[in-house]
């Protein structure tokens, strides 16, 4: 196989997915099948129609160039794999504004959440999307309305309630476990789990007295031989976290305040466990963590139940449960702070806002958030224009190319590729075909998003210009042509000889297996172009069979 260089660098548009499409003909119009087309991507850091980029706290920011409303740039955002900014904090708030003194941001009043809030204040809420990778389990008390089954909305290992949890289906929706007899206990997780048992759990609760909280289990039954508590609030309002070691729980502990919504996180990594509350780590500790299903048993969780325990009395748990996330890996410092602010809206938590003096009034409807004067923020209403800030959740970088996949044109000669749009990566096609097909005419490379926007011809053969950055622009950045093949007789390469593009290392193997290159293959020439897989520089060479003396470039 050699590849003949149909060479497409791109970049994809605003849009949740993009796709790019084509025909190969062979010289008598029929498809050209079972032609493979690679695709290529990198990261980049240079995003079309925003501002160069900036970043902050391991986050990349950029500002678009132009405005629209706030629900459009949401979407925009969004279909880019980043959300409207996120403001956590008073030196977040400063960074931004002082960057970009202007701006939606992604402070919203949310009107179909389903949860009770007032005018003008209520129910504002970050556009943060939830974290999900690595997630084996959701108990998200928002989708339960009755009976004794708390469902496991992502992997369906179900929890089930006894005694009759009571359930509040206003402010925020949770279930209340009364610190007497009412508990839960989760399916069997342990499939879930590698052997390194790497975990995260993530809670939210607003505890009203001392108990248990959770607590690990070997199996579904109470009278379990495997049975730890992991979550405990003990005397004096102490949150207490901590894994099996062994011997003994290794633990962290805090001060909690009762009646009053919390965030609960605590993550291992196979050799660090560390303790959040709300979005602020209060510890770190290192030990080897002993699992349950470690040590040959199931893997279950109980929420609630009393336990006979190593970090308190082990008493059934008093506390309102809103949502609980499993998952099987130490999910980020970072992660943990979007799952607060993507959630605090429904608990009524403490956020950080700037508001300015009067603001939010809700005149007219006002849902959506803008900068005004001195980092201050206002909410306006649906018809305001206004640029906007993108966020993503790291430092967009530019790599070198790698592979990525291959996909074949088909009898026709057809080939389409699909992608999710994210726009800090960009793609490049590479079509690879046989040494010996045959002819392509100036029509045999059709782009079904017409991609070709110049031509050049030397000799008679016509070269195809593709703008591969999407600039609107044939610069060097575009320097990779494909030759519009002829008919494929040998006595018309006499005008229309048959060019092909080869690499450095194709030419030498062509010229050691040839008595006279410059007899056989009469029409060599060189040019140097940029390589676009490695970004150094590369040297081509085009090769025209025919008689010798018939072709000069």
């Amino acid at each position: 196989m050699r590849w003949l260089v149909v060479l497409f660098f791109f970049t994809s548009s605003l849009s949740a997915q993009f796709t790019y499409s084509g025909y190969l003909y062979n010289a008598n119009g029929s498809g050209a099948g079972n032609i493979a087309v690679k695709l290529y991507r990198r990261t980049n850091s240079t995003i079309s129609g925003f501002t160069s980029q900036t970043n902050y706290n391991n986050h990349s920011y950029y500002r678009s160039t132009g405005s629209a409303v706030w629900t459009t740039a949401k979407t925009n955002c969004e279909s880019m794999g980043g959300h409207l900014a996120t403001i956590s904090n008073a030196a977040e708030n400063n960074f931004l504004y002082t960057t970009w003194p202007s701006g939606w941001i992604g402070y919203y009043q949310d009107r179909v959440a389903g949860y009770t809030y007032s005018e003008p204040s209520g129910g504002f809420r970050w556009t943060e999307t939830q974290v999900t990778d690595g997630l084996t389990s959701d108990y998200d008390v928002s989708s339960y309305s009755s009976g004794s089954t708390l469902t496991d909305i992502t992997s369906s290992i179900n929890a089930t309630l006894y005694n009759s949890p009571a359930y509040t289906s206003t402010g925020g929706k949770y279930l209340t476990f009364n610190g007497s007899n009412t508990y839960a206990i989760t399916g069997n997780m342990a499939s879930k789990f590698s052997s390194v048992s790497t975990i995260s759990i993530v809670a939210w609760i607003y505890p009203t007295g001392n108990g248990v909280v959770m607590s690990e289990l070997g199996t579904g039954s109470t009278s379990s031989g495997w049975h730890e508590s992991v979550i405990e609030i003990t005397g004096s309002n102490t949150l207490r976290v901590g894994f099996w070691n062994n011997s003994g729980i290794t633990q962290l502990s805090t001060a909690i305040t009762l009646n009053a919504w919390h965030l609960v996180c605590i993550t291992y990594d196979g050799t660090t466990m560390k303790g959040y509350l709300n979005n602020v780590s209060f510890g770190s500790t290192n030990f080897t963590r002993a699992a349950a299903h470690l040590n040959g048993n199931g893997e279950y969780f109980a929420f609630g139940l009393q336990d006979a325990t190593n970090m308190g009395s082990g008493a059934y748990g008093a506390f309102r449960l809103g949502d609980v996330q499993f998952f099987n890996r130490a999910i980020t410092a970072d992660e943990i702070d979007r799952t607060y602010n993507l959630y605090a809206y429904r608990y009524k938590t403490n956020q950080y806002t700037n508001w300015n003096g009067g603001e939010p009034n809700n005149s007219g409807n006002e849902d959506y958030t803008q900068f005004v004067s001195g980092g201050k923020w206002n909410d306006l209403g649906s018809s305001a224009s206004y640029q906007y800030v993108i966020e993503f959740d790291y430092i967009v970088t530019t790599s070198s190319w790698t592979y990525y996949k291959t996909v074949y044109t088909n009898s026709s000669g057809y080939y389409s590729i699909s992608e999710s749009y994210d726009p800090s990566k960009e793609y490049y096609i590479e079509i690879v075909a046989p040494t010996r097909v045959q002819a392509y005419t100036t029509s045999d490379i059709q782009g079904v998003s017409n991609t070709i926007l110049g031509k050049v011809t030397r000799n008679g053969l016509s070269y195809h210009m593709y703008d591969v950055n999407d600039d609107g622009l044939i610069s060097v950045a575009d320097k990779y042509y494909v030759a519009a093949r002829k008919a494929g007789r040998f006595s018309k390469w006499r005008t229309a000889p048959d060019v092909r593009i080869f690499t450095t290392a194709e030419y030498n193997s062509i010229k050691a297996g040839t008595t006279n290159l410059r007899s056989t293959y009469p029409g060599v020439t060189t040019y140097t172009t940029s390589s676009l897989i490695t970004g150094g520089t590369l040297n081509l060479y085009i090769i025209a069979p025919g008689y010798a003396g018939q072709v000069t470039y």
